[in-house]
């Protein structure tokens, strides 16, 4: 039992006493999943003490150039190969794709690929799986952005303004629900990093 700090071993008779802490993940609406019946509401309850939401890739673009470069040092360690350099082109393709299969680890199979078809030093667009680089060049043109930057702060920026983006489209454009969300002061920050991207509904 949670509640009571105590467990019981299977096929047992008698209970332990446990000091333990429970740590859930998932990556599931628990609240859909109680609604539909498809968990159990008082084992939510239990569990729903402190809520920690991570982002998907996705809604935190500004975090791969980080990723990328990690990955690509630690699988080169871990392959044993003399570490690589990435070509702007690739960090570009990173940004413009969704990662909606399988989040960071989708990115780190990605990374190794890459990392095994690379002849040389320098990891180019050509080394991207072409599912990747394919989705991500569709997206760049639906979404009209053109040629995309390349530079760090660029691609931060470009980030910055999908992460808002995203987050106004799920709180159905309400500014002061949306500067919530992201944690900001309050919603004159957020009118500011719209006017600064230019961004507007319509």
């Amino acid at each position: 039992m949670i509640e009571q700090r105590e467990v019981s071993r299977l096929g047992g008779n008698r209970t332990i006493a446990v000091d333990a802490r429970v740590l859930a993940a998932t990556n599931r609406d628990l609240d859909a999943e109680v609604q539909a019946g498809r968990f159990r509401q008082d084992l939510y309850y239990r569990l729903n003490v402190h809520v920690l939401r991570v982002p998907p890739l996705r809604e935190r673009r500004s975090d791969i150039p980080a990723l990328v470069e990690h990955l690509v040092r630690s699988t080169c360690a871990r392959f044993g190969v003399r570490p690589k350099k990435l070509h702007p082109a690739v960090l570009e393709c990173a940004m413009a794709y969704d990662w909606a299969k399988n989040n960071v680890r989708e990115l780190r199979n990605a990374v190794e690929r890459m990392i095994i078809a690379a002849d040389g030093d320098v990891i180019g667009i050509d080394d991207v799986p072409p599912e990747i680089r394919e989705a991500a060049s569709t997206r760049r043109v639906s979404s009209g952005s053109g040629a995309a930057a390349t530079t760090f702060h660029a691609l931060k920026a470009e980030a910055e303004r999908q992460i808002v983006v995203a987050a106004l489209e799920r709180n159905d454009w309400h500014i002061t629900k949306t500067a919530q969300e992201l944690g900001l002061a309050d919603h004159a920050s957020l009118l500011k990093i719209m006017r600064r991207h230019g961004i507007s509904r319509g």
